[in-house]
């Protein structure tokens, strides 16, 4: 018996309210300068890519912040009690999305996208995204290499897990521009795990090959 991993994707029409998806972009808008680019790799060359669209984190305590994390954590909710239909899953995977990072807000202009990628790090163990309008064309979000694509429309939402398998994009803004959130969702907070990346970098910069470990595969590429 066969699984289609893209069940695993859950898509949600309308989860924010209209006027909410509205208060959000006018946030963009009104705090653009803060606006920023980042990279991340690109999937199939592994090679550090700038993206083109303009991001935002929304600051801890204002009232945009307050509407993303509350529906955040109603969609983790909703994802729990959609995998669990399966009945094929660990119980305790519900303990791997108690703590959202990098609540942001984007915006894509014409000819702007992101390459294909995927949100994995340390204790990442999946994503969010809220799409806040629908005045475009293009954008599309695609999984798999263009193997299945969303249209997103205003106050749509999507949840997802979080590794190397779950290559996602989207595609240029072909007319207008589209607004959207995205958070990660961690098993631990981000500052926990700044930590322990700090002390896993001088632990392997010391590091010595032991029988106890096993072997390290040194033809894999």
């Amino acid at each position: 018996m066969s699984f289609d991993i893209s069940k695993l994707i859950l898509y949600k029409k309308k989860f924010i309210p209209e006027d909410e998806c509205n208060l959000l972009i006018k946030y963009f808008e009104d705090n653009k300068n803060n606006s920023d680019r980042e990279q991340c790799p690109e999937a199939k060359t592994g090679i550090n890519t700038l993206s083109t669209f303009d991001v935002m984190s929304i600051p801890y305590g204002v009232v945009e912040f307050n509407i993303v994390t509350s529906a955040l954590e109603k969609m983790i909710n909703l994802y729990h009690e959609y995998t669990d239909q399966f009945e094929m899953f660990h119980k305790l995977r519900k303990q791997n999305m108690l703590y959202a990072h990098k609540i942001r807000l984007m915006k894509y202009e014409k000819g702007a996208k992101i390459h294909a990628h995927t949100d994995h790090d340390p204790h990442v163990y999946g994503s969010c995204t809220f799409n806040l309008n629908d005045d475009y064309e293009g954008g599309g979000f695609v999984f798999f290499m263009g193997k299945y694509k969303y249209e997103l429309k205003k106050g749509d939402a999507l949840i997802f897990p979080a590794d190397h398998y779950w290559v996602h994009e989207v595609k240029p803004i072909t007319k207008g521009v589209r607004y959207s959130t995205n958070c990660f969702l961690q098993s631990i907070p981000n500052s926990v795990k700044l930590k322990l990346w700090e002390e896993e970098n001088l632990i392997m910069s010391r590091y010595k090959p032991s029988k106890e470990d096993g072997l390290k595969f040194e033809g894999v590429k």
